[in-house]
């Protein structure tokens, strides 16, 4: 029977490589979330600011012009940290994907080798098969001729 000799080895870099995934879905969730906040914030602001046209028309008043200044600086602001906080989180999540790619690869060398070991295990097995076989096949031959 197959026994891989370097099998814990495997084990220990299939699981480094399932928590750098999840590490790295992690980051990307994050980004997401944030790249989805200043969407929605660019909505807002666009609704505010229709909002204010439709109120120019009926008749506007300087409470609700400071109103929509104070608003749109709000999320001008906010989506400014954002933007900054997702600059950050996207070299984050650059640095972990090359970390999950690293440990993707050495994963995959490791599958490698053990493949090649089963496949030259498997070659071996078939050799000694074949060597038994002959034997029997000349020991036949020798019985058979007495």
């Amino acid at each position: 029977m197959f026994r891989y000799r370097l099998q814990s080895v495997l084990k220990i870099r299939e699981r480094i490589t399932r928590l750098k995934l999840k590490s790295f879905s992690e980051v990307e969730l994050r980004t997401q979330i944030m790249k989805e906040q200043v969407v929605t914030n660019r909505r807002s602001l666009a609704a505010a600011g229709r909002n204010l046209d439709m109120a120019r028309q009926q008749g506007i008043n300087v409470f609700q012009l400071q109103q929509h200044d104070m608003f749109s600086r709000r999320i001008k602001d906010e989506n400014g940290r954002l933007g900054e906080q997702i600059r950050e989180l996207t070299q984050e999540l650059e640095a972990r994907r090359k970390d999950l790619v690293e440990a993707r690869r050495r994963q995959r060398t490791l599958e490698i080798l053990k493949e090649k070991a089963e496949e030259r295990y498997r070659e071996e097995q078939q050799r000694q098969e074949r060597i038994e076989l002959d034997e029997i096949s000349c020991n036949y031959h020798v019985f058979k001729g007495r």
